[in-house]
């Protein structure tokens, strides 16, 4: 990587090459900006994780650095039919021709992949790979007056400006900003116990299954339960099985899951019918992939401290229904970066102080915090409703959701697109669209107000 010269000197510690680890180390390389990425595994891209279906407001992030077109045309295929069916597997709504309605009123398509599959684009996207080190575990990290060092297990030492983690929902680096907060008297605005859990779920990956459709998104309804199901590259199925844990769990209350567990979970749901003609035990012998896991619903009051700032599922969880957690890290990493380069782009000379890099982290997390918390909310009462949690909520979903469908889907949509936070440069290859993005509504015209749709 050639620095920007340009800029204010800076270097940045990434910890954890997931997606948002990855999103960002390729983000710094356009903007000239130095790092190092750590990741404790003992390769970069790693099997990790089942699928993840990939929306507009993440996509035009991956546009961004040059991702999307190389992304898109090894899927082979896009969102094209969306289902909404009951538990007995039936069809209360089939609408097709989501692939054209994506692009042409959002400017993207949208679809399922493997995760190993957009890390690894990420990842071939890098051009200085020597900055990607694996088997770098975090041991200690001290946030000094001059910089942040990071010691790892096998006893490397990292100096930087700032310590960025990206190192998932058990953060190695927010442990340590636990830590810190507690020796200054400040725990309590640091502490997990907002973390809930009502869910369980599986995550599957299966080859391709007969039944489904090429392109699909479905939701299936349960007592209790639902499930989201698609299908991308070669047909491979991805699919989520989200149970109602019975309550719900806080904090260190959370319970982890066994094999046992597991077991359990797909024996109690054998049968359940994904179309009248498939049940999940079709999905499963087909599996390539199984994980287990409690859903963390959160976002935490702070994302930093000193040095120290958490993005993507390190600083907010939120349940998968909706398909927002992966496109929402794709935006904080934006976000970060913005307000990065803003301050490195300043004439003011030598490294970034302490205070300017607390304004920074709070510029971040106020932009960020109160949309993620709106999306939070969002899965959470869609994740009630496709588990018809209440009589009413049965009676809604059963007998007047299908008939506001799809119109209802793009309304959701509309609103969980357009105010998305995108990187400010590179700019992203103009793309006709219906509807702008709010960001660029404010670019066009020069205010952050006014209405985010065209007059067609």
């Amino acid at each position: 990587m050639t620095p920007n010269t340009a800029l204010r000197p800076c270097r940045v510690t990434i910890a954890g090459a997931g997606v948002a680890g990855l999103t960002l180390a390729l983000a710094l390389e356009k903007t000239g900006i130095d790092y190092v990425l750590l990741e404790g595994y003992p390769e970069i891209v790693a099997q990790a994780g089942a699928g993840i279906c990939l929306l507009p407001n993440g996509l035009r992030v991956l546009d961004q650095l040059g991702c999307y077109e190389d992304l898109r045309d090894q899927v082979k295929g896009v969102l094209d039919t969306a289902s909404v069916r009951d538990p007995s597997g039936e069809a209360l709504h089939i609408s097709n021709g989501w692939s054209q309605r994506l692009v042409e009123r959002w400017g993207y398509s949208g679809f399922w992949c493997d995760r190993k599959m957009l890390l690894q684009t990420l990842y071939d996207h890098i051009a200085d790979k020597s900055k990607l080190l694996a088997k770098k575990r975090i041991e200690t990290v001290q946030d000094g007056e001059g910089s942040v060092e990071v010691v790892t297990t096998d006893g490397s030492t990292y100096q930087a400006d700032i310590l960025i983690g990206t190192d998932g929902t058990r953060s190695r680096v927010r442990e340590e900003m636990v830590r810190r907060a507690n020796e200054h008297g400040v725990g309590h605005e640091y502490a997990d116990d907002k973390v809930s859990a009502t869910y369980a779920c599986l995550f599957g990956l299966s080859s391709a299954v007969p039944g489904l459709s090429h392109g699909l998104l479905q939701w299936n309804l349960g007592h209790g339960y639902s499930y989201v199901v698609g299908t991308g590259p070669d047909d491979r199925a991805y699919w989520l099985l989200a149970t109602n844990l019975g309550k719900t769990y806080h904090g260190e209350n959370i319970p982890c899951f066994t094999e046992e567990d597991k077991e359990r979970i797909v024996q109690e749901h054998w049968n359940d019918r994904i179309t009248p003609d498939l049940r999940m035990s079709d999905l499963y012998k087909a599996k390539q992939h199984l994980v287990c896991t409690p859903l963390r619903e959160t976002t935490y009051k702070k994302w930093s401290l000193g040095r120290m700032m958490v993005l993507g599922d390190a600083g907010h969880t939120m349940l998968p229904v909706i398909a927002q957690g992966g496109n929402q890290a794709l935006e904080s990493v934006a976000a970060m970066t913005n307000s990065l380069l803003a301050v490195l782009s300043q004439p003011a000379a030598g490294r970034m102080s302490k205070g300017e890099i607390r304004s920074m982290f709070e510029e971040v997390q106020e932009l960020r915090a109160k949309r993620v918390t709106k999306i939070v909310d969002m899965g959470r009462q869609r994740q009630k409703m496709d588990a018809m949690e209440t009589p009413e909520l049965e009676e809604f979903m059963l007998t007047k959701y299908p008939s506001l469908l799809p119109g209802v889907l793009i309304d959701r949509w509309d609103q969980t697109f357009s105010p998305a936070v995108s990187l400010r440069s590179p700019a992203a290859p103009p793309r006709p669209k219906q509807v702008l993005f709010e960001d660029e509504m404010e670019s066009s015209q020069g205010t952050a107000n006014g209405s985010t749709r065209l007059k067609l």
